[in-house]
């Protein structure tokens, strides 16, 4: 393939976000995306805040649309840190309307019959990107920032526009299974949270009351000997707004110290502001017998004889078991902690073996279903990141990309 070498700024507009006052903002109306928004790749607006909708028009330049590639430009050179600049994100039909903060830019074609509009994104998706942002910001590890000027100059091949549209559908396509896969996760998981509510909550028996310690282990006593390579799940890892820990944040190394856990266990953050962000997993990456380990401020719960781990995982997930967690806090400020023996006394319905079977036997093949779909993710992920470069950099034809996506798919 042939490739023509092109300074970015000069087939690409950069457009800032804008910059609001906290009086500007409203509980409702168009939402805002910050550079905390951004996750992975994509917008999580479940935090976002607001700006009345009689703003639009004077803040139309900063309207996001679908495909857009937006870039933190301020942020942090460590990757752990929720602002990390550089990262980046592709606004979908979700966010369509949502506008841009500062500290962040959108980037799209002066003309798209020069420059593919998902070429774009992924473009600003692969490792040269980045690697260019990271070589050319300026500032504090903590506090990093990268200049328009330096996006503008950033030197791209550039393939014909027809070969630019072919590469975007490809790569496309295994976006779109991923995209399908984790709403399909969303879609179980609600339906989990939906049954809980009916048979633990809408029809329970308040009459009659046991409390948390019934229905779990809480931090089961699990041996290892130290220098042992297991899997490791750092409190990064851990999702706020899914079940499944991502098998890409998963880590081998040598046992030391940290919280140990085995499969079916589930992960709940016990330290501000973690658990208030709502970060907690079931424990579905690990084999029978398996152990893994992870950060000191997990806390992790084992069903009994009276309960199941489908059970545990919805509980934490919760809205009222969440607030009791938090209440339940003490510490100096940004360090507060759960207070074990508080939460083990947290109030609860009888439940009765029928229902928690009931629950069991249809949740059981929901949550095996969401694994199933994380651990495609994962490979189709993989793919994604394998071709990427190589047709970036016309090093892989499409005609053998579309047989590596065709039996992948």
């Amino acid at each position: 393939m042939n490739f023509l070498t092109v300074k970015l700024g000069n087939v690409a507009k950069f457009i800032n976000g804008g910059a609001w006052t906290q009086s500007e903002y409203t509980n409702k109306g168009i939402p805002v995306v910050r550079v905390s928004d951004i996750l992975n790749g994509r917008i999580n607006l479940s935090k976002c805040k607001y700006l009345s909708s009689d703003s639009l028009e004077k803040y139309r330049k900063h309207v996001l649309y679908k495909d857009d590639l937006i870039v933190a430009t301020v942020g942090s050179h460590k990757t752990q840190q929720s602002s990390v600049v550089g990262k980046h994100a592709i606004v979908s039909i979700n966010e369509e309307g949502a506008l841009l903060n500062q500290n962040a830019v959108k980037i799209i074609p002066i003309d798209e019959n020069i420059l593919d509009k998902r070429f774009l994104r992924f473009l600003g998706s692969s490792a040269f990107f980045k690697a260019y942002i990271a070589e050319h910001a300026r500032g504090s590890a903590n506090q990093a920032r990268i200049a328009i000027s330096e996006l503008k100059n950033m030197d791209i091949a550039l393939p014909s526009i027809d070969i630019q549209r072919k590469i975007g559908r490809v790569l496309a396509s295994l976006e779109e299974k991923i995209s399908l896969n984790d709403q399909i996760n969303q879609t179980l998981e609600n339906m989990a949270m939906t049954l809980y509510k009916h048979l633990f909550i809408e029809t329970a028996n308040v009459e009659k009351t046991k409390s948390l310690k019934d229905f779990i282990i809480l931090n089961p006593k699990i041996s290892v000997k130290k220098g042992t390579v297991l899997k490791y799940v750092d409190m990064k890892a851990l999702p706020t707004n899914q079940m499944s820990v991502m098998d890409e944040d998963l880590i081998e190394k040598g046992y030391k110290s940290g919280t140990k856990f085995m499969k079916s266990d589930v992960l709940l953050a016990r330290i501000t502001p973690c658990l208030e962000n709502g970060k907690a997993t079931f424990v579905d990456f690990l084999n029978e017998e398996e152990i893994a380990f992870g950060s000191t401020e997990f806390l992790v719960f084992r069903a009994n004889e009276q309960s199941c781990p489908q059970f545990l995982y919805c509980l934490v997930k919760d809205p009222k078991f969440h607030e009791f967690a938090k209440q339940s806090m003490v510490g100096t400020s940004g360090r507060q902690r759960i207070q074990n023996s508080v939460l083990l006394e947290y109030e609860m319905p009888d439940i009765n073996e029928e229902k928690m079977k009931k629950f069991k036997n249809a949740t059981e093949k929901w949550f095996s279903q969401v694994r199933q779909n994380t651990i495609e993710n994962h490979t189709l992920k993989q793919t994604r990141d394998y071709l990427l470069p190589r047709l970036l950099s016309g090093e892989i034809e499409i005609r053998e990309t579309k047989k590596i996506i065709k039996e992948v798919l």
